[in-house]
């Protein structure tokens, strides 16, 4: 008897201790920047290897979990993944009350995972042309068992980082277009505002000074017309001469990144993962965004990615090239969402979004089904349906949708 208690107290520690572990991470602070910090990772299942009773963080096309034992490089972002995937977790299943969430299978998570996505064969052949600095939730598949590709779950891969040169940074034909009629309308914009200004400043010197134009209201004039005439003509090798040269992302080290990328998963029990549009890219953003309390999302962490990130304070208008999947990831939608929540109520506003998710599908247009459905949530949800309903029309109004 004293034996068989012993057994089972050697096999109660053991595994608590395979339950938590520490490890060194990538976090934020309460102030939101990056620091690189000790974490403990729960619900962990394996005594040697990153294998958890919610993720199994493997490496490439590997089915075996990434092991303790394995580079500091390769750990780290192991556990940066793993500890962020689980706060995530832990947001939509307590705060959110997510069942969906809840009730998911372990999820398998690929870091430095280069393939291609096939629908069919899980991974895409490796003589196609390899991923890089981006991050992808794939949807659970059949497989194809005529060629032994067996079923998957929904899984998420975190490609690894790759130094690109700005001359490598192809932009499309559409966003070039698109770029010169807004710079277009800006440069006749602020030509009319300097006018403006300059016409209201030599009255008002008429008036004080006998028809004395002051000097510093011609130079603040001609140098605004200037500035916006060399960005306008010239603003190509003005980037290439003043800008970085290299960019890359590590999805994997960005917390943000990999909340949003779980907020795919969370919310695709109506936003399914068929393919990447404003919407379903805007609704992860938001929730991202209320995982990390920021409506800043993967800003301030050059050493691990040099893009510009999102910003949701950042007031955009509306423009109809958001509803195609070229401007699928501006933060447009973002913002309007977080523009909501302060209407809606604060306390509110994650609920309100998580039923949102019902009322819409990924294909919904901002324009019709995304108006329609903040309005029809409302009438549920809001306190005040009528006031608030006009405060959200005004909002959208006020971005010319």
């Amino acid at each position: 008897m004293k034996n068989l208690i012993i057994l089972l107290t050697f096999f109660f520690t053991t595994i608590t201790q395979a339950s938590e572990r520490s490890f060194e991470a990538l976090v934020r602070t309460s102030k939101h920047k990056a620091v690189i910090s000790k974490v403990v990772l729960e619900d962990l299942t394996s005594e040697e290897a990153f294998d958890g009773k919610y993720f199994k963080i493997v490496r490439g096309k590997s089915d075996d979990a990434i092991g303790f034992s394995e580079s500091h490089e390769l750990t780290f972002r192991a556990a940066t993944a793993y500890y962020h995937l689980t706060k995530a977790r832990q947001y939509f299943v307590n705060e959110v009350k997510s069942e969906f969430a809840k009730n998911l299978e372990k999820m398998v998570i690929r870091i430095d995972h280069t393939n291609q996505f096939s629908e069919l064969g899980h991974f895409a052949h490796d003589n196609l042309e390899p991923q890089f600095n981006n991050a992808l939730t794939i949807p659970a598949g059949k497989g194809l068992a005529s060629r032994g590709v067996k079923p998957w779950g929904m899984e998420i891969w975190f490609r690894p980082s790759k130094k690109v040169h700005l001359n490598d940074i192809k932009v499309n034909d559409l966003a070039n277009k698109e770029f010169q009629v807004l710079m277009s309308g800006f440069r006749k914009q602020i030509h009319m505002q300097s006018l403006q200004r300059f016409l209201a400043e030599t009255i008002i010197a008429t008036t004080r000074e006998g028809y004395a134009i002051t000097t510093d209201s011609v130079i603040r004039t001609v140098g605004a017309s200037v500035i916006m005439e060399a960005g306008y003509h010239f603003i190509d090798p003005i980037s290439r001469l003043f800008t970085r040269k290299w960019y890359w992302l590590d999805t994997a080290l960005v917390p943000e990144v990999i909340y949003h990328e779980y907020a795919h998963v969370a919310l695709s029990d109506y936003l399914v993962l068929s393919h990447s549009t404003a919407i379903i890219e805007g609704m992860a953003d938001f929730f991202a965004g209320q995982i990390a309390h920021s409506p800043e999302l993967a800003k301030n962490i050059k050493k691990y990615n040099t893009y510009n990130g999102k910003d949701a304070l950042k007031k955009k208008e509306y423009m109809i090239q958001f509803e195609t999947t070229d401007y699928a990831n501006t933060d447009f939608v973002f913002g309007l969402l977080w523009e909501m929540k302060s209407i809606v109520g604060e306390d509110k506003g994650e609920a309100f979004m998580y039923e949102l998710r019902k009322k819409i599908t990924t294909n919904s247009s901002i324009r019709e089904e995304l108006i329609e459905g903040l309005l029809n949530t409302c009438d549920e949800m809001c306190k005040l349906p009528f006031n608030d309903k006009l405060r959200i029309l005004k909002a959208l109004n006020s971005r010319k949708i």
